[in-house]
């Protein structure tokens, strides 16, 4: 047993002490990378930067690559805590402040880009195989517009729509998280309610308040659509 931590603790020393840029591939979101896997950083699309520092002990415990982070930039200062393995990752304790363009560079093929800053407070996130969502996301008011491609990696956003302040509130029950986005002053108004399994299946709903608020999303109003991560 102590063997095989010995070995895994210099196979993870040694990968962590490699350029970031082996690992990194280009993407249109990227602007630079820098350092090192242990301690390195990348630049966002939007002026945000992602640092990390690589946590060894947490790595070890957890069978991962465990690092704590931050991101900063304009209306960006965010933090928290992520493990990675291979096909997902887990991002623990995330909070702080987050420009839209985050979001659009973890998420590039939404049918929709937003000009928004959010407050973030997410105790967990787990993306990959038996995904899960706890926490909550305040939107500031702003304006989003839907996008239509342009050619590969290309899209042209439409016109852009104002959208109120709105909450994003996410709770694990049993084997699913369910997600409900409202107007933050009429909490009780569902404008997407939504569900994601720990299989991997989701289901997203946009009401018809929600239709009339949010028309950029490419959603049907009153229309639940399943279907799998």
């Amino acid at each position: 047993m102590f063997a095989g931590v010995g070995i895994a603790a210099y196979v993870l020393a040694m990968l962590a002490t490699m350029p970031v840029g082996v690992f990194l591939k280009n993407r249109p979101w990227r602007t630079g990378v820098a350092g090192t896997v242990w301690n390195g950083e990348v630049g966002v699309a939007g002026g945000s930067v992602v640092a990390w520092q690589w946590a060894p002990l947490r790595s070890i415990a957890n069978l991962g690559f465990a690092v704590d982070w931050t991101a900063k930039g304009p209306d960006t200062d965010l933090g928290g805590q992520a493990i990675l393995w291979p096909g997902g990752a887990r991002l623990d304790n995330v909070s702080g402040s987050a420009d839209s363009s985050l979001l659009a560079a973890l998420a590039p093929n939404l049918p929709f880009r937003c000009d928004v800053t959010m407050q973030v407070e997410l105790p967990r996130l787990v993306l990959g195989a038996s995904p899960m969502a706890a926490g909550n996301v305040t939107i500031d008011p702003g304006s989003c517009a839907a996008v239509t491609a342009a050619g590969p990696g290309l899209a042209t956003p439409g016109a852009p729509v104002p959208t109120p302040a709105m909450i994003l509130v996410a709770e694990h029950i049993g084997t699913e998280s369910r997600i409900r986005l409202a107007p933050m002053g009429q909490r009780r108004r569902t404008l997407i309610d939504a569900a994601l399994a720990e299989d991997g299946g989701y289901r997203v709903t946009l009401t018809q308040d929600g239709a009339a608020m949010l028309p950029f999303t490419g959603l049907p109003a009153g229309v639940t659509v399943e279907s799998e991560l």
